[in-house]
C-alpha cells in the first residue's frame, strides 16, 4: 500500500470514529460535562483571575457571616460554612479533584499497561510470577490502603494518591496482558521478528500501541470512581488542612446544615455527581467507538 493509499485509509478510520461517536448522543454530553470540568480546571491553574478569583489553592472564609444562605444574586449557588461562596468554592475544588484523579489514573495505567506487555511478551515462569503478584495487589481494598497511608506518612492528598495508584496498576495490566496475547501472534509482529527487530522494540512499537485502546477507555470510567473516593476521604475527614478546596470536604461543611439550607450540600454533591456520570457516558462512547459491529 502507498503513503497516499496509507493516508486516505486513516483518514477514513478516524473520519468514521468521529461519526460513529458523535452518533450517539449521550456519548457527547459526556465530553461536554467533562471538557467543562477540564475548562474549569485551566482557568483555575493559569488564570483565576479571568472569573474574579485571586486566591484558587484556598477556601475563603466571611466570619462576618459564617451561616451558610440559599441562592443569591450575589452568591448564584449560596454560601456554606463558613460563609464560603459555593460557586467559587466549586470552581476551585475541580481543578483539586481532577489533577489528583488524573495522577492516580496516569500512574496506575502507565505501570499496568508496562507490566502487562512485559508479563506476557516473556511469559513462562515470569508471567504466571507476575499475574500471581497483581492477584495479591487486587486482594487489597484500596480505601483501606489509603487510609493506613494516610496514618503512617501523613494526611496529605499526595500520599493518598501514590497509596491509590499502588492498588490501581494490576486491572491495567490485565487489560494489557490480554491484549498482547492476542498481538502478538499476529503477522506483523511476525515479521517485525524475522526483520531482526529486539524484543522492547517490539514489545513497545509494535504491541503496546494495540493494548492502549481499552486502556484509554478503562482510564476515562476510572477518572469518575477515583474522584468520588478522593471526596469520600475528604468527606471522613482525610483532608490535610481546613481551607482545601475540595468536592467531599465542601459537602461535609454544610452537613449541619442541612434541614434549612439543602443547597450547601447538593451543589458539591452535584459537581461530584456530574463529573462521575460524564466520564462513564464518555467511556461508553469510547467503547462504541473500538466496536467492530459499530465500525461496519
Amino acid at each position: 500500500m502507498s503513503l497516499p493509499e496509507l493516508s486516505k485509509k486513516r483518514w477514513e478510520d478516524q473520519k468514521l470514529s468521529l461519526t460513529v461517536f458523535f452518533s450517539n448522543p449521550t456519548a457527547v454530553v459526556g465530553l461536554v460535562i467533562v471538557l467543562v470540568f477540564i475548562f474549569d480546571a485551566l482557568i483555575m491553574q493559569f488564570a483565576p483571575g479571568l472569573v474574579g478569583i485571586s486566591q484558587p489553592n484556598v477556601l475563603q472564609a466571611d466570619f462576618t457571616d459564617p451561616t451558610p444562605s440559599l441562592p443569591s444574586v450575589l452568591h448564584p449557588l449560596g454560601t456554606t460554612y463558613p460563609g464560603i461562596d459555593l460557586l467559587n468554592g466549586i470552581m476551585k475544588a475541580i481543578r483539586v479533584d481532577l489533577a489528583y484523579s488524573v495522577l492516580v489514573v496516569v500512574i496506575g495505567a502507565a505501570v499496568g499497561a508496562g507490566v502487562g506487555v512485559i508479563s506476557a511478551s516473556v511469559g513462562g515462569l515470569f508471567d504466571e510470577f507476575i499475574q500471581r503478584v497483581t492477584d495479591v495487589v487486587f486482594s487489597i481494598p484500596y480505601l483501606i490502603l489509603a487510609l493506613a497511608v494516610a496514618f503512617v506518612l501523613g494526611r496529605t492528598l499526595l500520599n493518598m494518591t501514590y497509596a491509590l495508584a499502588v492498588t490501581w496498576w494490576p486491572l491495567y495490566a490485565k487489560y494489557a496482558r490480554s491484549q498482547t496475547l492476542s498481538t502478538k501472534e499476529y503477522t506483523f509482529v511476525e515479521a517485525a521478528k524475522a526483520g531482526g527487530a529486539g524484543r522492547l522494540r517490539i514489545m513497545f512499537k509494535h504491541i503496546l500501541p494495540n493494548a492502549l485502546p481499552p486502556i484509554f477507555i478503562q482510564a476515562s470510567l476510572d477518572l469518575g470512581t477515583i474522584v468520588i473516593i478522593f471526596s469520600t476521604l475528604a468527606f471522613i475527614g482525610f483532608v490535610p488542612n481546613a481551607n482545601l478546596p475540595e468536592l467531599g470536604y465542601l459537602t461535609t461543611l454544610g452537613l449541619n446544615y442541612v434541614d434549612t439550607i439543602p443547597t450547601a450540600v447538593i451543589f458539591p454533591g452535584l459537581a461530584i455527581m456530574l463529573f462521575s456520570l460524564g466520564v462513564n457516558l464518555l467511556g461508553d462512547g469510547l467503547r462504541d467507538v473500538l466496536d467492530p459491529r459499530r465500525r461496519s
